[in-house]
């Protein structure tokens, strides 16, 4: 992921549109979005085409992304209980995002680079199985929260019992509200509502779905 977020970093600084760099590399879009989701890494010929287009040479690439890598050894990370960060993790990436839609890996990997986040399957596939080896990195949380409207304190504070039930109850609700064919955008306008409300909330609209 160093690769393609450096081939980000060499785009950017040529002020060139993915479109445009894809144009000039005579690569397809499925082609080149797909590694930079991370589906498949981009090979030796890929990165020649690429340095090409960007008018720099692949020893450019390579030395931005090792760079990056070494940074990424000080990006912060979060002394947490890697089971119980994983059974959070789990909970939101099942239930519905703000907007009804589904958890989905490939747009979630590709928000989390666009936001300037490397994160590869096999991490993630990690941090969902509480693998103690991996670190925590707070950017990846962070990224987390925004790509599903859940608030970040509930991933990297495991303490704060309130950001817990206010959360839970949160993700309750959208289940609740996508089983039951309402209108989704009906989870952004919840407010201030307390958690004991919407667990109510709910309850009534699953048992509205079970008749």
């Amino acid at each position: 992921m160093d690769l393609v977020r450096a081939v980000s970093t060499l785009r950017d600084a040529a002020g060139m549109t993915n479109q445009e760099l894809i144009d000039r590399a005579g690569m397809s879009a499925t082609y080149f979005y797909g590694r930079l989701r991370g589906a498949a890494p981009f090979d030796a010929n890929d990165i020649e085409k690429l340095a090409q287009a960007l008018g720099t040479h692949p020893h450019e690439i390579s030395r931005v992304a090792a760079s990056i890598g070494d940074a990424r050894k000080f990006e912060p990370i979060v002394d947490a209980d890697a089971k119980e960060l994983a059974r959070r993790l789990t909970a939101v990436s099942r239930a519905p995002r703000l907007d009804g839609s589904t958890f989905d890996i490939d747009g979630f990997l590709s928000e989390l680079s666009e936001r300037g986040v490397a994160l590869d399957r096999e991490e993630w596939s990690n941090l969902l199985a509480g693998d103690s080896s991996t670190p925590i990195r707070v950017r990846v949380l962070e990224g987390v929260g925004a790509y599903t409207g859940v608030p970040t304190a509930y991933l990297l504070d495991l303490a704060d019992a309130a950001a817990v039930e206010a959360a839970e109850a949160n993700l309750e609700f959208r289940e609740a509200l996508k089983a039951s064919g309402a209108d989704s955008v009906s989870a952004r306008a919840v407010g201030e509502i307390s958690p004991a409300a919407l667990r109510a909330i709910a309850q009534t609209l699953r048992s509205i779905s079970a008749r």
